[in-house]
């Protein structure tokens, strides 16, 4: 199936790139990793404050994923590896949320 149909939204060098299969240059990831910084530094400083005191009651899912897999899974030798995993969905949540965390890009 041509590129084309599969995703109009490209734009023609965008579809070369994709066709050629190439890995992006560290310069040119450095580059829109640092430009989404400079956003972040231009948003004003009330959104920030929201942003982060949202972020911080996100965190509280992490609690909440662990306690519901400890009290779901029978009592094993393995439990706590599988538990532990419910600590990132409060991460989850506030990268996809882009709300602004202390921690999130340590």
């Amino acid at each position: 199936m041509p590129i084309e149909t599969l995703t109009p939204e490209l734009t023609e060098g965008e579809k070369e790139i994709v066709e050629e299969r190439t890995a992006l240059r560290a310069a040119v990831v450095h580059e829109a990793i640092r430009e989404q910084g400079e956003t972040e530094l231009r948003r004003p400083v009330l959104a920030l404050t929201w942003s982060g005191l949202a972020a911080g009651l996100s965190m509280g899912f992490s609690m909440i994923s662990q306690g519901l897999l400890q009290s779901h899974l029978p009592d094993a030798p393995w439990r706590p590896l599988i538990t532990n995993l419910g600590y990132s969905v409060g991460f989850l949540v506030v990268i996809l949320g882009r709300q602004q965390l202390f921690t999130e890009n340590t």
